[in-house]
């Protein structure tokens, strides 16, 4: 026979609040731990991309900074930063730095044959990945679309949050990926490593 004593009995009842608490927020669909500023970033393997190959994230090992943005195809956030993405992405890509599109999201459009009409529509011009298995994307801890992070040479998470600050291109007054980007290009720091990202909300299954 075991005995527990009192004291332990209070204890226990003080934290049984706090357990429940973590295993409820676990059960959850959107509970995603969180990527560290300066972690190494998920190394993801053979996601199928609309241009039918399949990518690694060793397949961007000669560009100096990797730029993963995670979108999806209903979100009208998304939508409102395409021709952003676009110009970044042939402004930078001369410079070495790449940019990636990844869609984890879960709904009716959110599949590989919506990802390839988008991309034969013209409307992007980078790489659009599809993680069906949404680990990439608890990996990075994306929550929204679009959630974007930047990745040095090392392939370290320096920067995550917003593409700027604000969904109207005519509003914007802080470009935190361009200014991080070209501060990394100059040998400098991220001014800003962490900003509040917004969009349409991941679920996860």
């Amino acid at each position: 026979m075991i005995f527990v004593n009192s004291n332990a009995r209070l204890e226990f009842a003080m934290f049984k609040p706090v357990i429940i608490t973590i295993a409820a927020l676990a059960a959850t669909q959107s509970f995603v731990m969180a990527a560290d500023i300066g972690s190494e970033a998920p190394a993801w393997r053979y996601l199928q991309g609309v241009d039918g190959k399949l990518h690694n994230l060793s397949d961007y090992d000669k560009d100096e900074i990797v730029v993963v943005a995670f979108l999806c195809n209903k979100c009208p956030c998304v939508k409102g930063y395409e021709a952003r993405f676009n110009r970044f992405t042939e402004e930078f890509g001369k410079q070495g730095v790449r940019f990636v599109g990844i869609n984890s999201s879960i709904g009716e459009l959110e599949n590989l044959n919506t990802m390839k009409q988008r991309m034969s529509d013209g409307k992007l011009k980078f790489d659009y990945l599809r993680d069906e298995t949404q680990k990439v994307a608890r990996g990075f801890s994306a929550t929204s679309t679009p959630h974007v992070f930047i990745l040095n040479k090392q392939r370290r998470i320096v920067y995550s949050g917003a593409f700027d600050d604000n969904r109207s291109e005519s509003a914007v007054t802080k470009n935190y990926v361009v200014d991080s980007v070209n501060a990394m290009l100059n040998g400098k720091p991220v001014p800003v490593e962490k900003t509040q990202q917004f969009g349409c909300t991941i679920t996860y299954r």
